[in-house]
């Protein structure tokens, strides 16, 4: 699985290599792209004539509502032609949706580790926390933080045993690509974390590191998972600074720029494809 993650985050990063400094624009054009090519496997995978069809029925007994409106036992019936109308409508819609799922959380999943978050800026913290596959290593000084240089862990070790979690506060320095190191009884593992004067250029981030196939690694596919030699199921980083993504001049949360751009431009060139939707 993590090979597949290399290949969709190369793709992802061509793509948008040339709006590193307009981060808004290559969301534009990636969702665009993305809404056109849903559109087409929408054609390519639905019963285009049954769309159509249902499409056709409803509109004419939506205007039945409006003919009938006097007339209150015709515009019930009316009501409910138009009501299973729509269930068919979605019926032939649910074959095409589930074509798109994995597509479309593929793609959301790499625009997330680029646009959920930006870099660390100098002298901003956060915590770090790490799950244990041994809950006894959270009673004792067996497992250890250490940062390089551009980090300092600024905190003791916070214990949670109930949760095989310890967590530690850190700070950022200097900027640069960072790492934090996390050993145990068994070996080492560790985390990267990017700190940037400038916030603006696009850069894959990676606020959790997790297991093969654990929520970690599919909400955040930038670094490779853990191996579980170390015994470290996750290290979290709590607190990575949230990136303000400005679109057409507005500030919006990139999923909700994602969907409406898709959309947009998928309905625009439906028409011109000969596509139903």
């Amino acid at each position: 699985m993590w090979v597949i993650a290399i290949l969709v985050n190369a793709v992802m990063g061509a793509l948008l290599a040339p709006f590193r400094a307009l981060p808004g624009l290559g969301l534009i054009v990636v969702s665009a792209l993305t809404g056109v090519v849903m559109l087409l496997i929408f054609g390519r995978t639905s019963n285009q004539n049954a769309i159509r069809h249902a499409k056709s029925r409803l509109k004419a007994h939506i205007a039945e509502i409006w003919l009938f409106k006097d007339d209150l036992a015709q515009m019930l019936l009316a009501t409910a032609r138009v009501l299973g109308q729509t269930g068919r409508y979605f019926a032939h819609s649910l074959r095409p949706l589930l074509f798109l799922f994995v597509p479309v959380l593929v793609i959301m999943v790499t625009l997330g580790a680029r646009y959920a978050h930006r870099p660390f800026r100098p002298e901003e913290g956060a915590m770090v926390a790490v799950v244990l596959a041994d809950q006894a290593w959270t009673r004792d000084a067996s497992v250890t933080l250490e940062a390089s240089d551009g980090l300092e862990v600024v905190s003791p070790a916070l214990r949670i045993p109930a949760k095989r979690e310890i967590d530690w506060r850190i700070t950022t320095r200097t900027a640069g690509s960072h790492l934090l190191t996390v050993g145990t009884p068994r070996g080492t593992v560790t985390k990267k974390i990017e700190v940037r004067d400038d916030p603006r250029p696009l850069t894959a981030l990676a606020p959790s590191r997790g297991r093969a196939l654990s929520g970690a690694f599919l909400e955040y596919p930038v670094e490779p998972p853990l191996s579980a030699a170390a015994g470290v199921r996750e290290i979290r980083v709590v607190g990575w600074p949230v990136r303000e993504l400005r679109v057409l001049g507005i500030t919006v949360h990139w999923l909700v720029a994602f969907f409406v751009l898709s959309l947009v431009a998928g309905l625009a060139v439906k028409d011109a494809f000969g596509v139903e939707v």
